[in-house]
């Protein structure tokens, strides 16, 4: 999947989770919950067959980049409050976590790191239900990042 639909996908799943947490629940543990269940969706996700991003190398990390400030504006700019700005961005982190540590066990080459990226993406399209190309990713994007901002406004 394309980072901006793992990004609104976690930060959706991480406001989410908050409503079933016990109403005690101290901030900790409500943004260790949302960057957990943001892990988990990334997982769950990537297990539907999906379209990738087509550039590699810098030009990659370039798109990323744009991504990534695109949806910080969009899903934490919605935030009134900084508890649900941190949750969204742990939603974020969450969400980007998976390939972010198979990013870079392709550049540092440590087994450890492999062994992880390989755990995260175990189930990396095998869940037919659907082929969610570009433009499905983009609606599922989009209901999310409206889910966040109603959430939150």
């Amino acid at each position: 999947m394309t980072a901006p639909a793992h990004y609104a996908i976690g930060a959706a799943s991480a406001l989410l989770i908050q409503n079933y947490l016990p109403a005690e629940s101290g901030d900790k543990t409500r943004i260790a919950w949302a960057l957990g269940i943001a892990v988990a969706s990334h997982v769950a996700a990537d297990a539907i067959p999906h379209a990738e991003h087509f550039l590699k190398g810098w030009h990659l990390f370039l798109e990323l980049i744009v991504e990534t400030t695109a949806m910080l504006a969009v899903l934490v700019g919605a935030s009134r409050s900084p508890f649900a700005a941190a949750i969204i961005l742990s939603g974020m982190a969450g969400a980007a976590i998976p390939d972010g540590l198979g990013m870079l066990s392709h550049c540092v080459n440590w087994p450890a790191l492999s062994w992880v990226d390989d755990k995260t993406h175990l189930f990396h399209g095998k869940l037919n239900l659907f082929y969610a190309t570009f433009f499905v990713q983009v609606v599922i994007t989009i209901l999310c990042s409206i889910y966040v901002r109603i959430k939150t406004a």
